[in-house]
């Protein structure tokens, strides 16, 4: 995020002569305006010219800002009320933004003046505790307003989504970018000319960094997420748990058939050798050898 700061400042001063050019009108307005407003007798005519001023300041103002920011991200046509729905819807969110964070301003002093602190030291306090508060705030949602500009509006979840970079890298955004506007309007307060000038053109440097943050990171469509993974944007895939195959009941093995076996013969019982008789028999008489 420092080196985003660090390429707002040199965005700021690159383009330094065109932007001083395309605010002329703005500064010449409000400078009519701090003229009416320091006059000590003030003519019926002058009054209603001092409203009509005043209410034309937020146009003029916004008209510039669209203007610049049409430059900055190089469109073909500058012209601030091309889309006049886009030009409205950033007026009101603009003017929104800018009340909700300078509002603890004015409620911090208040407090701190009520509590005994000198005017100094309240002032001091407040913007010192606006910094965790309103500034952080506007440093997050100002992002809003370039996307605007570019008919990207997005919903609060998934613009929730796209600024979501840790606590402390807002807080810086808000210490180097928007609290040396507001030491700045406050250091030159006497000089009324000159904090009009300066505030004035100091109000630039945020378009610059919203213009640095918004082309470091490209605006996503909106993912689905899945309790494993994130599926990517361009085939976003619904997961079905897979049916587990069903097992086929155990088969219980058949016995295996035994060999058959020979049939049984029946044992034929042999006939006792008959026991020889006490007699002997007569040796054979041997014939005789004929030739």
């Amino acid at each position: 995020m420092i080196n985003m700061i660090g390429d707002s400042y040199k965005m700021f001063l690159r383009n330094s002569r065109w932007i001083v050019l395309y605010s002329l009108p703005i500064l010449i307005l409000s400078s009519l305006y701090v003229y009416f407003q320091s006059k000590l007798s003030l003519t019926t005519g002058i009054v209603y010219v001092s409203y009509f001023v005043m209410l034309l300041l937020p146009l003029v103002s916004a008209a510039t800002d669209v203007s610049i920011y049409r430059r900055l991200f190089h469109f073909s046509q500058i012209n601030p009320l091309s889309s006049l729905r886009a030009f409205v819807l950033y007026l009101v969110v603009q003017i929104v933004i800018g009340l909700i964070g300078t509002l603890p301003i004015f409620l911090f002093q208040y407090l701190f003046a009520f509590m005994g602190f000198s005017a100094l030291l309240s002032i001091v306090a407040a913007i010192i505790i606006n910094i965790f508060l309103g500034f952080w705030l506007m440093a997050r949602f100002n992002i809003l307003l370039p996307l605007i500009i570019q008919n990207k509006v997005p919903s609060l979840p998934d613009f929730m989504a796209y600024t979501k970079r840790p606590y402390i890298h807002w807080l810086e955004v808000a210490a180097l970018v928007y609290m040396p506007y507001t030491i700045l309007y406050y250091l030159t307060f006497f000089c009324p000319y000159t904090n009009n000038i300066l505030t004035t053109l100091f109000m630039f440097v945020f378009i610059c960094f919203n213009v640095a943050f918004v082309n470091a990171n490209r605006m996503m469509r909106p993912i689905v997420v899945s309790a494993v993974k994130t599926q990517p944007e361009s085939s976003v895939v619904v997961k079905v748990p897979k049916a587990e195959p069903r097992k086929a009941p155990l088969k219980k093995k058949a016995p295996k058939a035994k060999a058959p076996t020979a049939p049984h013969k029946p044992t034929v019982s042999k006939p006792a050798p008959k026991k020889a008789s006490g007699k002997k028999k007569p040796a054979p008489k041997l014939k005789p050898i004929t030739a």
